[in-house]
């Protein structure tokens, strides 16, 4: 391979679709990990599991770089006809892959300011290409279409932030943490109800009529489950031996709390 400094950089726009290829994916991959903890498995979303959530895919993603630099390149650039190469014009070995796949992180904050950094640089290099000492050419010959690759990549960017955005909505905040603290305290009422109901009737509770009959007082257990829980779902099942209680809390998630016994 030629020396970098002579074979031409990639193209901005290249390395921008490059960039969202190689980054929307994990970034799905998180929001979807978000939305299963806290929707099928019905899993509280506390800072500690984001924290986990998140430092699981951001690994991903660093090991993903790291091998794709040792390969000369990711799957996002060789898709877009680029390399990953070193002043030598070789593919860097694996403490440079490293410094870089690194440096790719480090480039994100401050509104992806590292990455920005190729906009203006004379040669597109970003912050984590100074770093390692790498550059991003192209591998074959200029592609037509720059400037329709740049619509589709600002695009998909926009996608992404909307993404993010939407993202940052489930993270819980004290009200919703209190409301889902608040649903299964009251679910601890209604086990409370379908004990009750077993030992007057001989079976468990089977719909939300005969849980405010145990009450005593259905008009207040309604207004107070009204309080607690969201109106759908309520569902109550029972029988001679067990029952299970599935309800949403009043957080702005709604999330599915259940209880069952005994």
């Amino acid at each position: 391979m030629e020396d970098p400094l002579v074979l031409r950089p990639g193209r901005f726009s290249d390395r921008f679709l490059a960039y969202l290829l190689d980054t929307v994916p994990f970034v799905f991959g998180a929001t979807g990990t978000v939305w299963v903890w806290g929707g099928p498995l019905a899993r509280s979303i506390s800072d500690r599991a984001l924290l986990g959530i998140g430092a699981a895919w951001l690994g991903l993603a660093v090991l993903w770089q790291w091998l794709g630099n040792l390969a000369g390149g990711t799957l996002g650039k060789k898709l877009m006809g680029l390399a990953v190469v070193t002043s030598s014009g070789r593919a860097p070995g694996p403490l440079r892959a490293l410094v870089r796949a690194l440096g790719w992180v480090l480039s994100t904050p401050l509104a992806n300011a590292g990455f920005v950094l190729a906009l203006f640089h004379p040669k597109t290099r970003a912050l984590h290409d100074l770093l390692a000492g790498t550059y991003v050419v192209e591998a074959g010959p200029r592609r037509d279409g720059g400037a329709a690759a740049f619509a589709v990549a600002a695009f998909a960017a926009f996608g992404l932030f909307a993404l993010q955005y939407w993202a940052n909505l489930l993270r819980p905040t004290p009200a919703d943490v209190a409301a889902v603290l608040k649903a299964q305290k009251g679910l601890e009422i209604v086990a409370r109800l379908e004990d009750a109901c077993k030992k007057k009737n001989g079976v468990y509770a089977a719909s939300i009529d005969d849980l405010a009959q145990a009450s005593g007082d259905p008009k207040l257990f309604r207004s107070a489950m009204l309080d607690v829980f969201a109106p759908t779902p309520f569902v109550v099942e029972g029988g001679n031996m067990r029952w299970r209680v599935t309800a949403a809390a009043k957080d702005r998630r709604h999330t599915i709390v259940r209880r069952e016994g005994p």
